[in-house]
């Protein structure tokens, strides 16, 4: 008769020593994924290509030379705030939010 009554209570331990351990396996998961998260830098891309092709024509090579010079000092900022910087060439694919348009750039 007390066998009967410790089934329950044996199969309600290891279920919920089933669902602690599959619990504490997922947590660790997340916890890991946000450390990654958090050592990842936010990413910056810059089209080079389109920067230089909104300068005007007609500028005079000195103010070409301080567009560009203004272009990198633009890029060393988003650098020193932490972000890794690329030139859309080097990218294959990525989300039209993290495109930095020629405007963002000569600010």
């Amino acid at each position: 008769m007390i066998f009967k009554s410790i089934k329950p209570f044996a199969f309600a331990v290891l279920l919920g020593a089933i669902c602690g351990l599959g619990n504490a396996y997922l947590i660790s998961k997340l916890v890991a994924l946000q450390t990654r998260i958090h050592q990842s830098p936010p990413i910056a891309v810059i089209d080079i290509v389109k920067v230089v092709a909104s300068y005007p024509i007609d500028a005079k090579p000195e103010e070409v030379e301080k567009r560009i010079a203004h272009t990198q000092q633009s890029i060393l900022r988003l650098k020193e705030a932490g972000y890794l910087v690329l030139d859309a060439s080097a990218v294959l694919s990525a989300p039209a939010d993290i495109y930095l348009n020629s405007e963002v750039v000569q600010q």
